[in-house]
C-alpha cells in the first residue's frame, strides 16, 4: 500500500503529453496553448481615438485666460476611415472612438467638453493636454512580440488576441480519448426500475461529468459482469483508448477480478491500494501508451479518486503545468473526528468571512452517499494518524467547486 504523495508521483511519472494538433481558435477555449503566439501587427496599429470627439493640437485649446477657443472643423472621420486632411493650428478634425488620429494632431477633446457652431467651427469649452485621450500605434502590443506564452491555457479573452493576431488556427496539446467501464452484476441502467439486490448504475455518468469539466473526451463502454470473458472483452476495448478508468471489482472479494485480468491482459500495475479514505482500493499501470485506473466502487471514493489522481493525469496529458486542485487553508468551524490510520478527504462546505476562510465538514454516511457530496464544495483533508480536530484548528481543503 502507497501514501497518497507516493501514489500522485507514481501517476505523474507516467503520464506522458500527448502530441500536438492544430485547431480553429473557435474550438480552443479552455485547451493549452503548444506554440508561442507571436503578434504580426502592432495594436493598436495605429494612433486612434479613445473617445468620441475632435481631433485637435493641444496648444490651441489652452487659452491664456481660461477662455472658450474656436476650432474650424476640416474633417469628420469615423472609425473604419483614415483621415485625409493634416490638422493645422486653429483645426481640429471631428472624430468617433477607434477612428484613426488625423496627422498633426496631439491630443482629442471629449464631445462633452465643446459646443458645436455654425460654418463647420468648434467652441472647445475645456484645455486638453497633449497625448490625451489617444491610444498610440503598438500601447497594447506590438509586431513581433510574443503576446501568448507557449503552456498558457486558453481563455475567452486569450481567444479574442489569437484573433487580433490573425491566428484562425492554433497549436494545442491534444485531448486525451478516455474510455469509463463499470463493473458489477448489481447495476442495471438508468431507465431501468432497479429489482431486489440491484441498484442504478451511476459513476459512469459522475466520471463522465468530471472528464468533460478536465476538458477531456469521455466514452462510456458499459458495465461489464463480475466475470472474467465479460471484463477481459469490456477491457480490451478500452485499452484502445489514451486512458482507461474501471471502476468496481478492484478490491479483495471473490467477484473483485478486474485486477487479475489486468494482469492477464498485459498491463503493468504500479500500485493496487493508496493509504487513504476514501478510495483505498485504486489501481494504476500502463498498457504501452494507454493509463489504467482501476477505481473503487463506491461513488464517493471514485468521485475523490478522480479529483485526485485521474484529473492531474488528464491536465498533464493535455499540456497543462498547473495539474491540482488549488489547496486552501481555513479554520474549523466545527468539530471533527477521524479514525486516524489513513490520510481522509472528507466532503466539506468551504466559505470566505471577513478576509478569511472557514471550513465544516458535511453531513454524509461514507463514501457510498453521493448525495451528501453535493452540500460541499471541497475536500477537508485530515492527516494521518489524527483522530480529532477541534473548532478554529486550521486545515488544508481542496477546491472543488466554486465559493
Amino acid at each position: 500500500m502507497v501514501s497518497v504523495d507516493e501514489a500522485y508521483r507514481i501517476v505523474l511519472e507516467n503520464i506522458s503529453t500527448l502530441p500536438i494538433q492544430e485547431v480553429n481558435i473557435k474550438e480552443a477555449v479552455g485547451l493549452c496553448l503548444a506554440e508561442d503566439a507571436v503578434s504580426d501587427i502592432d495594436m493598436p496599429p495605429f494612433d486612434k481615438s479613445a473617445m468620441d470627439g475632435y481631433a485637435v493640437i493641444a496648444e490651441d485649446t489652452l487659452s491664456p485666460s481660461g477662455t472658450p477657443v474656436e476650432l474650424q472643423v476640416i474633417e469628420e472621420v469615423t472609425a473604419g476611415q483614415f483621415p485625409m486632411k493634416k490638422v493645422e493650428r486653429g483645426q481640429a478634425t471631428k472624430i468617433m472612438t477607434g477612428a484613426a488620429l488625423p496627422q498633426g494632431a496631439d491630443a482629442v477633446t471629449k464631445v462633452e467638453d465643446t459646443e458645436p457652431l455654425e460654418g463647420n467651427r468648434v467652441k472647445i469649452l475645456k484645455g486638453v493636454e497633449k497625448g490625451k485621450n489617444i491610444s498610440p500605434r503598438g500601447e497594447d502590443f506590438q509586431a513581433g512580440q510574443v503576446v501568448i506564452k507557449r503552456t498558457t491555457v486558453l481563455r475567452p479573452q486569450e481567444i479574442g488576441v489569437l484573433a487580433m493576431i490573425g491566428m484562425e488556427k492554433v497549436k494545442v496539446y491534444s485531448t486525451p480519448k478516455i474510455g469509463i467501464i463499470t463493473t458489477g452484476n448489481e447495476l442495471v441502467e438508468v431507465s431501468c426500475k432497479p429489482a431486489r439486490g440491484q441498484i442504478r448504475e451511476s459513476n459512469s455518468y459522475s466520471l463522465a461529468a468530471q472528464v468533460f469539466q478536465a476538458r477531456a473526451e469521455a466514452e462510456r463502454l458499459g458495465t461489464a459482469r463480475d466475470d472474467r470473458k465479460s471484463l477481459i472483452t469490456a477491457i480490451k476495448r478500452g485499452l484502445k483508448k489514451d486512458l482507461l478508468l474501471i471502476t468496481g471489482g478492484v478490491s479483495m472479494g471473490e467477484s473483485d477480478l478486474v485486477v487479475s485480468v489486468l494482469k492477464e491482459l498485459g498491463v503493468n500495475l504500479f500500485f493496487e491500494k493508496i493509504a487513504m479514505r476514501p478510495g483505498k482500493p485504486m489501481v494504476f499501470g500502463k498498457y504501452y501508451k494507454t493509463a489504467v485506473f482501476g477505481l473503487p466502487g463506491n461513488p464517493v471514493a471514485t468521485y475523490v479518486s478522480f479529483e485526485l489522481f485521474v484529473r492531474p493525469a488528464i491536465r498533464k496529458m493535455m499540456g497543462f503545468t498547473k495539474l491540482s486542485r488549488t489547496v486552501i487553508k481555513a479554520r474549523l468551524e466545527t468539530p471533527l473526528r477521524s479514525k486516524g490510520e489513513r490520510k481522509e478527504f472528507r466532503p466539506a462546505w468551504l466559505h470566505p468571512e471577513d478576509g478569511k476562510f472557514f471550513v465544516s465538514a458535511v453531513e454524509w454516511h461514507g463514501s457510498a452517499d453521493l448525495l451528501g457530496t453535493t452540500k460541499g464544495n471541497s475536500l477537508l483533508i485530515v492527516p494521518e494518524s489524527v483522530e480529532s480536530l477541534p473548532v478554529g484548528q486550521e486545515v488544508e481543503v481542496i477546491l472543488t467547486g466554486e465559493i
